[in-house]
């Protein structure tokens, strides 16, 4: 057997007969798919196909960040044909099939990242161990890039862990961890991070011995593998899987793709791997692709350092961020406290007196005791995160803190106050940084000797599931500070997004027409639901009268008046929101808002006060060029992807590719469509200008065209000249 040498695997053959193939991508972060290592892979398969002093290979990692994260992303941008993907997806399904046909056993050591071609090159071995660790994930997640597994892994996986569940893993991009696999049968045994190569050892051990190996499938409830076994019961489960996923299809044709896929595979043989093969070529070359891939790309970029502070790389090396003061432990203070503390941070909340700190300390327990439950945490590590949390109505304990996040009521007074006296208690070299929503962080600086270390950290709600943090650049705050922030927003596991501090930020800036306008035609006797139902055939996970009552109509009214200066025409969407508000309507926190919620569940829209329900809405007109849109999809998304290309020629972001990417974090932005500035690409900047002059000509100035948008139109420019992979 030959040994070496190798460029991406380390290969060490023991005298038992156990060869461990090490994989080591060099200059790579993370072990990814290349062109090279799949070349040294196909190498190593070869030999052992023939080598009959090898009785077991371990696959595993010599990098401490994981296992094999897939292929490298970049390089889909290289297929330019059919033919190419054809060849690309081929030469992976014949390769893998060999390792799955090698004549020794084959073991894959799972640690940290397992994904996309890593599992389907696991799934060809014949075992699975993994690492019982936070890092480890295992899964495929080729269906959020607008593709399907390439590999094999819509032919193995179901097979697996049962049809249901991996349908479920591949139509979601699901990723488990090490128990959830092993409970799925996914793996054969899970081992403790800090036994890992004894463990390792051990397994390679009862393999040569074949002992205590139990069939993962066996742990499978009986009534799944009976009805993965029927073909009346796969149909069952297929017809159910097309239902659920028809309305969504034309929106991902990878959902259809990979259902079909996995149809195929059944009950075995070539069928399925041609299907999978044939399906993949089809995707990667659709719009849907392009655009999730530019997304991939953006939001890479955006947790890049060197994207935002160039000079600044070594930042958190330089100054480092180890304890982070909450000042206010509302829903927002608590969720970034929780969440810094399970990233690793000391966590300090300050509350305004011994009583709120008390109902504070009661709160955040009993969110982290869900937390433990959840994750099936032992009490060491259940307590070790509680004793992270320090609640206090002291500010000397702040003292200690390298970063401190103001998220108290919205109002400038308050604010001034609570930034004058942070800036006396905590030390020299400490961020203070609020998470408001739309309030000038400049001015809360002034109430400061140290405006250069002042920043925004806009956090989104709820905290634990929404991605992104705008990090709003004050007019003194320096590189240092902004490198320091960005660094930390990637740590805590959050995309960041810089901005400049003018009203509104960039998401609530562009988000607020799109709401204003649906409020506005609510006026004009369009059904609430209507609106709403219209916008999620668009690609939106909610429409806007449903995601107002959810965010708050208080919280809408606020943000809304913070705009006027810079949008006056808002003014008459705020005297609705007030008028709303005096009469009890907040929103879902009420139980009414533009619809009712009895014991906080959605159920029929409501008739707004002071609203005639025999108002007859006007006709919106049929004169417009073809942008693919319904008439009211079209007057709700238009303001925003006019208000995109203000908040890009003004520099609210540095690039397009960030506006698109913290509207689709930030907002739900349909992803297939790329983002606002992606669908005014698409649709064509001629066709865009001369459609907002027909809709300004009907509802008003609102809707005049930016004067970009006139000359982008003139000289035939887009925003994106192809996918902007990093460098």
């Amino acid at each position: 057997m030959k040994t070496g040498p190798y460029t991406n695997f380390t290969l060490d053959l023991d005298d038992r007969g156990v060869l461990t193939a090490t994989l080591n991508v060099p200059d790579r972060p993370m072990n990814v798919f290349s062109q090279e290592m799949l070349q040294e892979l196909r190498a190593i398969v070869d030999d052992l196909a023939q080598a009959k002093e090898v009785k077991v290979t371990v696959f595993r990692s010599g990098k401490e960040s994981g296992f094999l994260a897939g292929a490298d992303i970049k390089g889909f941008t290289d297929v330019k044909s059919s033919a190419e993907a054809n060849d690309l997806i081929a030469n992976g399904q014949n390769l893998f099939s060999d390792v799955e046909k090698l004549p020794c056993k084959t073991i894959a050591a799972i640690h940290g990242p397992c994904l996309g071609g890593g599992l389907e090159l696991s799934l060809a071995c014949n075992h699975r161990v993994a690492q019982d660790s936070d890092a480890t994930k295992i899964g495929l997640p080729e269906i959020m890039l607008g593709i399907i597994p390439g590999w094999g892994g819509t032919q193995r996986l179901p097979k697996q862990v049962g049809l249901a569940t991996g349908l479920k893993m591949i139509l979601t991009g699901k990723q488990l961890d090490a128990t959830k696999a092993y409970e799925f049968g996914l793996v054969d045994r899970v081992i403790p991070a800090a036994n890992w190569d004894a463990g390792i050892a051990e397994f390679v051990n009862d393999v040569l011995n074949d002992r205590n190996l139990d069939s993962p499938t066996k742990r499978r409830p009986l009534t799944q593998r009976l009805v993965d076994a029927t073909g009346i019961g796969r149909s069952f489960i297929f017809n159910m899987t097309e239902k659920q996923i028809r309305s969504n299809v034309k929106q991902y044709p990878a959902l259809g793709g990979a259902l079909k896929a996995v149809r195929a595979g059944y009950p075995g043989g070539q069928a399925g791997f041609d299907t999978e093969r044939e399906e993949f070529v089809k995707l990667i070359q659709t719009p849907t692709c392009h655009s999730l891939l530019g997304l991939f790309f953006g939001r890479e970029k955006a947790r890049t350092l060197a994207t935002w502070s160039p000079d600044h790389t070594d930042a958190l090396d330089q100054m480092p961020i180890n304890t982070v003061g909450i000042v206010g432990a509302g829903a927002m203070g608590a969720g970034i406290g929780q969440l810094s503390a399970t990233r690793g941070y000391d966590v300090v909340i300050k509350e305004i007196d011994k009583t709120a700190a008390d109902d504070a300390q009661r709160r955040i327990t009993k969110a982290i005791d869900r937390l433990a439950a959840r994750k099936n945490w032992d009490e060491a590590r259940h307590m070790a995160l509680l004793e992270k949390i320090e609640v206090t109505d002291d500010d000397m304990p702040l003292k200690s803190c390298d970063l401190v996040v103001e998220a108290v009521v919205e109002k400038d007074d308050v604010k001034d106050i609570v930034f004058g006296s942070l800036d006396r208690v905590v030390q020299e070299s400490a961020i203070l940084a609020s998470n408001t929503s739309s309030l000038s962080v400049t001015r809360m600086a002034t109430s400061t000797n140290r405006a250069n270390q002042v920043a925004g950290l806009h956090f989104f709600n709820p905290v634990h599931r929404m991605e992104l943090v705008e990090v709003v650049r004050a007019e003194k705050t320096d590189d240092l500070t902004i490198a320091r922030l960005v660094g930390f927003v990637k740590a805590v596991g959050k995309t960041p997004i810089v901005t400049t501090d003018s009203p509104g930020f960039l998401v609530n800036r562009v988000l607020f027409p799109y709401l204003g306008e649906a409020v506005l035609m609510v006026t004009e006797g369009f059904e609430i639901e209507q609106i709403d139902k219209e916008i999620r055939r668009f690609g939106m996970p909610m429409g806007p009268l449903e995601l107002l009552d959810q965010v708050g109509l208080d919280v809408a009214h606020h943000v809304a008046s913070s705009l006027m200066e810079k949008m006056p025409e808002v003014r008459t969407v705020v005297d609705q929101f007030a008028g709303l508000l005096e009469s009890g309507y907040l929103g879902k926190k009420s139980g009414r808002g533009f619809y009712r919620y009895p014991k906080g569940k959605k159920t029929g829209a409501t008739i707004l006060p002071g609203m005639d329900a025999d108002l007859v809405p006007p006709d919106l007109g049929d004169n417009y060029y073809n942008d693919s849109m319904t008439a009211i999809q079209r007057r709700l998304i238009y303001p925003m992807l006019s208000e995109s290309i203000k908040c890009h020629v003004e520099g609210v972001v540095k690039e397009p590719w960030a506006i698109d990417v913290a509207m689709v974090l930030g907002t739900g932005f349909s992803p297939p469509r790329g983002g606002p500035l992606h669908v005014v690409d698409s649709i064509g900047a001629d066709t865009v200008l001369s459609n907002l002059k027909r809709l300004q000509e009907k509802h008003g100035d609102r809707f005049e065209p930016p004067q970009r948008l006139a000359e982008m139109a003139e000289h035939n420019e887009t925003f994106f000249d192809s996918l902007e992979v990093p460098a």
